[in-house]
C-alpha cells in the first residue's frame, strides 16, 4: 500500500512519511470524492507499516492535521477532510496571514482569559442569549516590541476545554480547535473596515484618541454550520494594509 522508505535520504523519516499519506489521501479522494470523511489508519498501525516510531508518525499526521488535510476527533481517530473543507481552512489560514508583519519580531500577549457573560453584539453572532457564558479572550499583539493590534475573541464556554492560552499565544484559535478538537472549519465570514480609536484602543496601542485604525470582524464556523469564534480585531493603519488579487473571470 505505502512505498518503503528511504533511510538513506536526507529528508527526515516524517517527511516521506507525510508524502505518502498524501499520496494516500489524493487517491481516497479521487475515489470517493465529497464521500469523505474516511477514517485514516491508527497512528501504531501507520508506525508497523512503516516500520518507525508512533512519535515519527505523529510528527507526520500532526502536519497534516495542522494543514487542514487530516482532523481528529478525540476518542475516535483521525479523518480525512472532504476536498472542499481542506481548501477553505487553508484560505482561511492564508487570509489571516495576509495582516502578519514581514521581517518583524512578533510577542503576543494575553491580557485576559475568561467567562465572563456574552455582550449582546456577540452572543447574537454565536447564536447565544445575551449574557449567556462565553469565553473570552483579550489577545494583544507586538512586532519589535510595539504594540500593533488588538484582538478580542469570544468563544462557546466548552471551547475552553480546548483552547489553552498557551495555545493562543502560538498559534490561531481556530487552527487550535482543529488540531486539539477535531472540530471541521467550515468557513469564515470577515467585515473588513475602518474606525477611530477608543481612548482604550489608543491607550494600549499608543496612539492618540481618534486615530484611525483598519478593523475585521469574524465569525467562523464548524461543522455543521456552527458558530465557534467571534470578536473583532483592530490595528494600526500605519502598520498594516491588507491587499488582495482577484483574478478576472469573462462575462
Amino acid at each position: 500500500m505505502f512505498t518503503h522508505l528511504d533511510r538513506k535520504s536526507p529528508l527526515p523519516l516524517y517527511s516521506q512519511i507525510k508524502e505518502r499519506l498524501l499520496e494516500f489521501i489524493q487517491k481516497q479522494v479521487n475515489q470517493r470524492g465529497e464521500n469523505l470523511p474516511q477514517k485514516l489508519y491508527p497512528e501504531e498501525t501507520l508506525a508497523e507499516m512503516f516500520s518507525v516510531s508512533r512519535a515519527t508518525v505523529r510528527q507526520a499526521v500532526q502536519e497534516l492535521v495542522n494543514e487542514g488535510i487530516l482532523y481528529r476527533v478525540r476518542g475516535v481517530g483521525t479523518f480525512i477532510n472532504p476536498p472542499h473543507v481542506s481548501g477553505q481552512l487553508k484560505e482561511i489560514e492564508r487570509f489571516v496571514d495576509e495582516w502578519s508583519l514581514q521581517n518583524k519580531k512578533i510577542k503576543v500577549i494575553i491580557a485576559a482569559y475568561e467567562i465572563i457573560p456574552a455582550p449582546a453584539e456577540w452572543a447574537k453572532c454565536l447564536n447565544m442569549p445575551p449574557g449567556a457564558p462565553v469565553l473570552y479572550i483579550d489577545r494583544r499583539r507586538y512586532a519589535d516590541g510595539m504594540p500593533v493590534a488588538l484582538d478580542d475573541r469570544y468563544l462557546p464556554p466548552e471551547m475552553r476545554e480546548i483552547v489553552s492560552p498557551e495555545d493562543v499565544q502560538q498559534e490561531s484559535i481556530f487552527l487550535t480547535l482543529a488540531r486539539k478538537g477535531g472540530l471541521v472549519i467550515e468557513k469564515a465570514d470577515y467585515e473588513i473596515g475602518a474606525k477611530a480609536a477608543s481612548q482604550q484602543e489608543a491607550a494600549r496601542l499608543n496612539i492618540q484618541p481618534g486615530d484611525p485604525l483598519l478593523s475585521r470582524k469574524l465569525v467562523i464556523y464548524a461543522a455543521p454550520a456552527r458558530p465557534v469564534i467571534t470578536g473583532l480585531s483592530v490595528y494600526r493603519s500605519d502598520l498594516f494594509k491588507y491587499s488582495v488579487s482577484v483574478p478576472a473571470k469573462s462575462g
